[in-house]
């Protein structure tokens, strides 16, 4: 079972990393796949996770290695990306038209697609240079798949009317036919969805295409446009009612395992109190915390108790 489990998607490096992630004591640790960003061909993925993999988990005796995975946008620094794409901008969808947006929350070259179109779905997977399939290579066990919650996305809504699809339902499809992809390598392979509880109370059938979801923001937020030591990193408390408050998130996550399912939460604190109320309110739900902060670039501190 993880008991807890650290995040770092920026600013990997592949000495300092692979040591860094070897002596952090947690069970999972969730980084990106360098070799699938424009430029990091080279970069010995499969070395490090190796290394990562073989060494102690707090309460497993091998820590598992996980990779990040957007499915729901196209990010400008990945390989797939080619020169002659056009970023879209408010009110014009780019090209290839798959891509719809420019991202609602000011992440900067990220982009929601059309995510139900074969054209995106081969950006992610199919062929060796594909992420999904790089991420099999380098013996990743798992992917962390993110906005999975872009089916709810105006302008993705509103090019799935065009389109005639459900929107939601077809994130459920591209989840189960990812996590089915990957298996036929590796049995084991494990898919964790973030931000997907919405989802999952309004289809349940999503239970069967993952392993476990992940959710952002239970007790603190940050922004996006925040770098590390920015305040705005971080410590921005959940609304106080509502679905989306701390008490009554927590109680639906709470629903989901008791269906059997781990949840994982990310809080984002810059001070150390906040950190460890954010953990601690997590665990009163029986969810697994992590708490970094909004650029996720370097490995957050190791909780203080």
């Amino acid at each position: 079972m993880i008991e807890n489990w650290t995040i770092q998607l920026q600013g990997l490096d592949p000495v300092s990393s692979k040591a860094a992630l070897a002596r952090r004591t947690v069970d999972m640790v969730v980084i990106d796949p360098m070799r699938s960003q424009r430029g990091e061909a080279t970069f010995p993925m499969q070395d490090l996770v190796r290394a990562v993999q073989r060494s102690p988990g707090k309460s497993l005796p091998h820590k598992r290695v996980i990779a990040y995975l957007n499915l729901g946008q196209a990010e400008d620094y990945r390989s797939y990306w080619r020169a002659e794409w056009r970023a879209p901008t408010a009110g014009r969808s780019g090209q290839p038209d798959f891509l719809l947006a420019p991202d609602p929350e000011g992440w900067a070259g990220n982009f929601p697609v059309a995510f139900w179109r074969p054209e995106w779905r081969c950006c992610l997977y199919g062929h060796a240079d594909a992420p999904l399939d790089q991420i099999l290579a380098d013996g990743f066990d798992g992917i962390y798949c993110d906005w999975v919650l872009g089916y709810l996305d105006a302008d993705v809504q509103a090019a799935a009317v065009r389109d005639g699809v459900d929107a939601a339902r077809e994130m459920i499809r591209l989840l189960a036919d990812l996590r089915a992809y990957a298996r036929e390598r590796y049995p084991l392979f494990v898919l964790v969805a973030q931000n997907a509880i919405s989802l999952a109370e309004q289809h349940p059938d999503l239970f069967a295409a993952v392993d476990g979801l992940a959710q952002e923001d239970l007790s603190f937020r940050g922004l996006a446009s925040a770098t590390w030591d920015d305040p705005s990193a971080g410590d921005i408390p959940a609304p106080p009612t509502g679905a989306w408050s701390t008490a009554r998130l927590g109680q639906r996550l709470a629903d989901v395992r008791t269906r059997g399912v781990p949840v994982f939460t990310l809080d984002y604190s810059l001070r150390a109190d906040n950190a460890n109320r954010a953990r601690a309110t997590a665990r009163s739900f029986g969810l697994v915390p992590c708490v970094s902060r909004t650029p996720l670039d370097r490995l957050p501190a190791a909780p203080s108790r």
